[in-house]
């Protein structure tokens, strides 16, 4: 950029050579004028006249009439010539001013300093800078121009003076990169010399690049979602503390419980702020020194340097404590903790790592069984909620199923499973949007395809349960068709299992008879027909028969 501007002014210094030419051209033409008008005047009046006196006469009033013609001649040429010089320095003018606005202007930022012959740096004064040089340093052009550079720069780098100090010798460019900390701009220094005694410095704006290196290094060590350190961190971490001045080093495990089944009870979005909720915990549990890491999914790692086991034992407690005053979506937070502690050089940190896992997994044998058993009522009662509707239904749904497996000859446990399968069969739509459970109205096709996904998300939600992982099958079947064109699966006929053939009639059967958001109860005796029609084709024909004469007739069932 500065080679570009000199050579601009150059070529403007350079348009100034022709108004010397003419000021050489001048003097020539006056003394050939002058050597000619004197040698041919002189001949002519030597041969005309004779007398000496006349001639004197003559050569004197000759000498006049040169004078006068030449001063004439040499006004109107220097007239010309000064025309010319005003000219050029006007355009000169106006040319440098526009340059100094570009340089003014331009987002680099520049300054200019000059010094005398042999001078060190320091002696070096601020001759000009730009706005971009204000504002990326900070400095006001007008409180530093003409100020020493040891005034400006009181705190520059060593290595960085030295590669200016080269450059002022040199004339070899340097380079280097800097942060202002008073404005929080990175920049590029570029610095040359243009001319002997000069130094110019350009800054370049690199904060934008900066910030971006600075984020992918964050990232690289940090997870995305909590803020965390990573398991690259984490590892780095258990090979720098693995050392005895770090002992008694404790590594505890925590795991979230029932992080699958609040994503498929509310999506992903929710189990998020599940995450999230536990790492302010987590935060405000442990230490300032405690390194705390997030593994991946539920997982979480803690590195406490310098620790003895009451210690831990105490922080554990205070964060079980406080887990449960929180909550996401009405479920209670619940962590499962192991730790396990190296106190001996010779103990592989590896072990220790597999101790502390080890114990976790224990503990969360022992919890997480009774916190999802929690959750899956916490699960209705968000589902209930949503559509207080959905809460009726499901109970009633539960009792016809209960007086179908009576009707049946079903075992007294086979009944029981019955009942609690008929009041989860919906759970699912905890996860389907509050405005399509509750539309006014028939849903159109897209609001079909999110309804219909509820048999698989009450599947993930209850089998992650080991009470009701076989729940879950019958809850999965309860929309399959007796003729195969149900969903999920498409099973048919016997691969259809009992309890979901029995949902399937009792959750019809109650759907036409019971309000819904878009339309009045239907009559029990249409209810009846269309069961009838289903016979067969969407409806096991013969569990159709028994639950018409055996629950809707024989049984009366509270609405």
């Amino acid at each position: 950029m500065i080679k570009w501007l000199k050579g601009k002014m150059g070529d403007f210094k350079g348009k100034r050579d022709p108004l010397k030419k003419e000021g050489i051209k001048i003097c020539f033409m006056y003394l050939i004028f002058g050597f000619v008008w004197i040698d041919f005047s002189d001949r002519i009046v030597n041969r005309l006249v004779s007398n000496p006196s006349a001639r004197l006469v003559i050569h004197t009033y000759k000498g006049m009439v040169y004078v006068l013609f030449t001063a004439l001649l040499l006004y109107y040429l220097i007239s010309n010539l000064l025309r010319k010089v005003r000219l050029a320095d006007h355009k000169l003018s106006v040319s440098e001013e526009k340059y100094k606005a570009i340089i003014n202007q331009m987002q680099l930022g520049m300054a200019l300093y000059e010094g005398a012959s042999g001078e060190d740096i320091f002696k070096y004064r601020l001759i000009d800078s730009n706005h971009s040089h204000e504002i990326l340093t900070g400095l006001k052009k007008e409180e530093i121009s003409g100020k020493y550079f040891s005034e400006i720069h009181k705190n520059i780098e060593p290595q960085n003076l030295d590669r200016l100090i080269w450059t002022i010798k040199t004339g070899e460019s340097t380079c280097y990169e800097k942060f202002q900390k008073n404005t929080n701009y990175y920049y590029e220094v570029l610095a040359s010399r243009p001319k002997e005694n000069q130094l110019v410095v350009i800054l370049n704006d690199i904060t934008g690049s900066k910030q971006a290196e600075e984020r992918l290094h964050y990232l690289s060590y940090h997870d995305q979602l909590t803020g965390l350190y990573n398991r690259r961190l984490f590892e780095e971490q258990l090979q720098r503390l693995n050392s005895k001045n770090y002992f008694p080093l404790i590594i505890t495990m925590a795991d979230i419980n029932g992080l699958k089944l609040v994503n498929d009870s509310f999506g992903h979005t929710v189990g998020d702020k599940y995450i999230q909720k536990v790492t302010e915990v987590l935060r405000e549990g442990f230490r300032e020194k405690d390194i705390i890491c997030r593994l991946g999914g539920d997982e979480f790692i803690i590195l406490s340097p310098n620790t003895d086991e009451k210690e831990i034992k105490e922080l554990i407690g205070r964060i079980n404590e406080r887990t449960k005053l929180e909550a996401v979506n009405k479920i209670t937070l619940s962590v499962s903790f192991g730790y396990s502690i190296k106190d001996r050089e010779e103990e592989s940190i590896l072990e220790v790592l597999k101790k502390a896992e080890d114990y976790m997994y224990k503990k969360k044998l022992l919890e997480s069984a009774g916190i999802r058993g929690k959750t899956i009522y916490t699960v209705m009662a968000a589902l209930h909620e949503k559509n207080p509707r959905e809460e009726q239904h499901s109970l009633r749904v539960s009792e016809l199923c209960e007086k179908m497996g009576t009707a049946l000859g079903l075992q007294e446990d086979e009944v029981k499973e019955l009942k609690t399968v008929g009041l989860l069969h919906d759970i699912g739509k905890v996860a389907i949007e509050e405005g399509i459970l509750n539309k006014n109205g028939k849903l159109v096709e897209e609001e079909w395809v999110e309804i219909k996904k509820h048999p698989e998300i009450g599947y993930r939600i209850l089998s992650s349960v080991n009470e009701l992982s076989e729940m879950a099958d019958y809850v999965l079947a309860h929309h399959e068709r007796w003729d195969g064109n149900g969903y999920p699966k498409g099973l048919k006929g016997n691969e259809i299992p009992v309890q979901s053939r029995i949902i399937a009639i009792a959750d019809a059967y109650d759907a036409m008879i019971s309000e819904r958001s878009y339309r009045q109860a239907l009559p029990r005796e249409y209810a009846i027909s269309e069961l009838v029609k289903g016979a067969g084709t969407q409806f096991c024909g013969e569990y159709v028969n028994v639950f018409i004469d055996k629950v809707v007739y024989d049984v009366k069932v509270s609405v």
